[in-house]
């Protein structure tokens, strides 16, 4: 191996390792990085007013999910959240839409203010 190959690949092994540091380490989870950013699962939401984020999920349940009426920026209220392994609640426009916790666990939610 060259001695520029040698450098470059020295050069950003440190400066991964610097930025992984300074972006993750600080978040024990994903959870706490959520909570850093003001945001939340919608399984772990407790009852109030949210903003629909995004849905990580295969392409037939984000089809379902967007005919239900969850669009990007779309305000929800959940209404009651059961807790691990039940149901939750909520309402989009005037529909009240009951998810499952496996479902609920793949969208992600912005605390309105």
């Amino acid at each position: 191996m060259g001695f520029f190959r040698r450098m470059a690949k020295h050069t950003y092994g440190r400066w991964h390792k610097r930025w992984v540091k300074a972006h993750f380490q600080k978040f024990k989870s994903f959870d706490n990085c959520l909570k850093y950013n003001g945001m939340t699962k919608l399984s772990n939401a407790v009852p109030g007013s949210y903003k629909f984020v995004v849905a990580h999920c295969g392409e037939k349940l984000r089809h379902r999910l967007l005919e239900m009426g969850f669009l990007p920026g779309e305000e929800l209220i959940v209404i009651e959240n059961t807790g691990h392994g039940g149901s939750i609640v909520v309402k989009i426009k005037d529909a009240r839409i009951a998810l499952g916790n496996k479902i609920a666990d793949n969208i992600l939610l912005l605390r309105r203010k």
